[in-house]
């Protein structure tokens, strides 16, 4: 297999622009989501740690 043959899917015809922006855009909703929900499972276990060290 060549590597002409290996990326012949990529051109898409002439929906090319429509299928790579689509693709772009939901890798860049997943990636943002997920950093998101690090930062906020971050945060919650700061909040957690601070509410608890309190009553000791």
């Amino acid at each position: 297999m060549s590597m002409v043959d290996y990326f012949s899917f990529l051109p898409y015809g002439k929906y090319a622009f429509y299928v790579w922006l689509a693709y772009g855009v939901s890798a860049l909703t997943i990636i943002t989501l997920f950093l998101n929900a690090r930062r906020n499972h971050a945060l919650t276990l700061q909040s957690l740690a601070h509410k608890y060290s309190r009553n000791k």
